[in-house]
């Protein structure tokens, strides 16, 4: 009786990706037919899912050189340390390798400073290369240290903070998330 209630249930019978003409890191994936009142059902589960537990990888610590802590400000860059910060948090980095990687940045102004000038490790790629940063003035200069690790959905900074971590490294909030938005329409 109850194996009835499977063998009747309307199944999907075509899945379509298309591909976004306009934005790269977009998508619309259609599908169906379903059974009455699953669209919603399903395309809610689908979003929490997308947006909380794939895996992906994010910025969770930055050493700026002559920064003990982030209220500070750096000679020469217009942005303060808690500017820069938050615009580390919008990188988006894929990785391939496990563990942790250090990635540098080294800029003398005058310069608009763009996560694709941050030089990368193996198996670490930066997605967003025009992301700006912060703005260096001229006869300023920006020395840091990116560290970047894999994970899943976000984690806060004092999560992200060792015990034995070294004075001047800061802490990120990090969005490990690949997914940035996901909405559903039935």
């Amino acid at each position: 009786m109850i194996e009835k209630n499977w063998q009747e249930l309307q199944k999907p019978d075509k899945v379509i990706v298309s591909p976004s003409e306009y934005n790269p890191r977009q998508a619309v994936v259609s599908l169906g037919p379903l059974e009455r009142g699953f669209g919603t059902t399903l395309g809610n589960a689908l979003r929490r899912i997308l947006l909380s537990s794939l895996q992906g990888a994010a910025v969770t610590a930055i050493q700026v050189q002559g920064v003990v802590h982030e209220f500070s400000s750096v000679a020469g860059v217009r942005e303060d340390v808690t500017d820069l910060v938050l615009n580390v948090k919008g990188i988006a980095v894929s990785m391939s390798v496990e563990g942790e990687k250090r990635l540098r940045l080294q800029v003398d102004g005058p310069a608009v400073v763009t996560a694709g000038m941050i030089s990368e490790a193996a198996g670490v790629e930066i997605m967003n290369p025009d992301h700006v940063l912060c703005h260096v003035d001229k006869g300023g200069s920006l020395s840091m240290e990116l560290t970047v690790a894999s994970g899943k959905g976000y984690v806060p900074a004092n999560q992200n903070r060792s015990e034995d971590a070294p004075i001047g490294l800061i802490p990120v909030d990090s969005i490990f998330s690949p997914i940035r938005q996901v909405a559903y329409k039935v």
